[in-house]
């Protein structure tokens, strides 16, 4: 048991844990992430995992890109395959506005380096089968868009995190969290852990 972290994250889903592994690549190596149960034991299990980069944000798409770029590359960094699947995505556009849309988020893709296409309606019946040709005008194809293993993912985001030194304790919960001397003091089911700083990840 640590008595000690510049940082301790509390919630051991996809957030808290993403948020260690992203200290210790800062070179935050002296942090602690304390989970109650499992790791992904709350919402994480059961998300749908989607990747997908369509936003009408250039920073939000930037972030999304960077994550899909590392998600492809963490199975070889840690060796746990995270299941990931960039079979694209494809949305439908039926009206003026939303090929509108479209044109302005190809815009911020392009800018950010995301791939990108606005394909014609038999392309996109190409891309998606089961799509009705009725009324489609056009469609966003994104080629790198995808789904992962939440838990997967999780679970090689933990071995990297733990890897560059982060301590990961599982089944401990939380009990009180009380600031004092420019620190914090995180009570938990295993003993006290004095910290400089506190992430709460704990979940919806």
């Amino acid at each position: 048991m640590i008595t000690e972290a510049r940082v301790v994250v509390v919630g051991g889903g996809i957030g808290g844990v993403s948020t260690l592994y992203h200290f210790t690549r800062l070179g935050w190596c002296d942090v602690a992430l304390v989970e109650a149960n499992e790791l992904t034991s709350g919402s994480t299990w059961h998300a749908a995992g989607l990747c997908t980069q369509f936003i009408q944000s250039y920073n939000l798409m930037q972030l999304l890109r960077t994550s899909v770029e590392l998600y492809g590359a963490l199975e070889q960094e840690t060796g746990i395959p995270v299941d990931l699947h960039q079979c694209g995505s494809v949305r439908i556009g039926t009206t003026r506005d939303r090929l509108h849309q479209f044109e302005h988020v190809r815009g911020i893709a392009e800018n950010v380096g995301v791939p990108f296409e606005i394909v014609w309606p038999e392309r996109a019946l190409e891309l998606f089968p089961l799509a009705r040709p009725d009324g489609i005008l056009a469609a966003a194809y994104l080629p790198t868009d995808g789904h992962i293993d939440p838990t997967s993912l999780t679970n090689a985001l933990a071995k990297g995190a733990v890897d560059r030194g982060a301590t990961i304790l599982r089944h401990t919960r939380v009990t009180q969290l009380v600031r004092e001397r420019g620190g914090w003091t995180v009570s938990t089911s295993a003993g006290d852990i004095r910290a400089e700083h506190v992430v709460i990840a704990a979940g919806q």
